[in-house]
């Protein structure tokens, strides 16, 4: 049955964040969505063709589409299974108020989210929080909550689980329910949990099994927000920062390296060899998988 408390998401868009939108409409009010987009990210076409103007990185780019549609063509039937309902992709809710921007902080932004008066704002796959959107929390009746794909506090920033597989750290692949801080993925946590990794998982299968566990939390944290009983757990350790400054930067060939890091046991030794693997992992909220 769907609650009054109403819910304003922040967030990308995706098929995970659409599916995300369609089930907080269905138990409780989605009073609107702020959607971060990136307008011309990419560039133009013409711009893009030139990236590719020698022959070697044409070929390399060639193969990894290649590679991407076998490892795509192999995951849809899972990500079918767990996002589709009756064939149907998830869609953002109809009749809600939308409004599409370049950074989620901008005034036009706050003050959007400002009129809807919402009881929690839920954020997802967005650019960091800064003023005055922060500024604007503490006057939230039950507060922020960010759904991190990444197991804090031992990963932080972008593209967390890629990282840690291609490190070879299946034990550290997970996701964070926690609330809001200035911090990147720092505040305090509400859930942390990891998805059952099966030997035949792809990377789009992680990753897909990580968000659809991630929403069954996120609904979770806002029924607990609403009887006043999530909890704050502090983190406990620094952990990894999975930044461009620190480092690692995305390049969408890591997807296929991880793929071939997985088509070559990775799954089967963390299986094996789970207790060592998981030694001094500490969870919050879940059972240990």
């Amino acid at each position: 049955m769907n609650s009054r408390t109403r819910v304003v998401v922040l967030c990308c868009d995706g098929l995970f964040q659409r599916s995300l939108l369609e089930r907080i409409a269905d138990q409780f009010t989605l009073s609107g969505v702020v959607r971060h987009v990136m307008p011309n990210a990419r560039g133009s076409f013409l711009s893009r063709a030139w990236r590719y103007r020698s022959p070697l990185r044409l070929l390399h780019y060639l193969r990894w589409r290649k590679l991407m549609s076998h490892y795509e063509e192999q995951s849809r039937p899972v990500i079918e299974k767990l996002f589709f309902i009756d064939g149907r992709p998830p869609a953002t809710p109809a009749h809600v108020p939308i409004i599409d921007v370049a950074d989620v902080n901008a005034e036009r932004a706050v003050d959007f989210v400002r009129g809807l008066q919402p009881d929690v704002i839920c954020v997802n796959g967005t650019n960091l929080l800064r003023q005055p959107m922060l500024n604007f929390i503490p006057s939230v009746r039950l507060g922020a909550i960010n759904l991190h794909t990444g197991l804090s506090p031992y990963s932080r920033g972008g593209n967390c689980n890629l990282y840690m597989l291609l490190e070879g750290h299946p034990e550290l692949v997970g996701l964070t329910v926690h609330h809001i801080s200035p911090g990147v993925d720092s505040g305090d946590i509400i859930f942390s949990a990891r998805p059952k990794l099966e030997p035949q998982d792809t990377y789009e299968i992680i990753d897909a099994k990580t968000f659809h566990l991630g929403i069954d939390l996120v609904l979770a944290a806002i029924r607990q927000l609403q009887e006043g009983r999530a909890q704050r757990v502090p983190q406990w350790e620094k952990g990894k920062l999975f930044l461009r400054k620190t480092g690692y930067v995305y390049n969408p060939f890591q997807r296929v390296r991880v793929n071939q890091i997985l088509s070559e046991g990775l799954i089967n030794r963390y299986l094996t060899e789970k207790d060592n693997f998981d030694a001094g992992v500490r969870l919050v909220g879940e059972a240990r998988n």
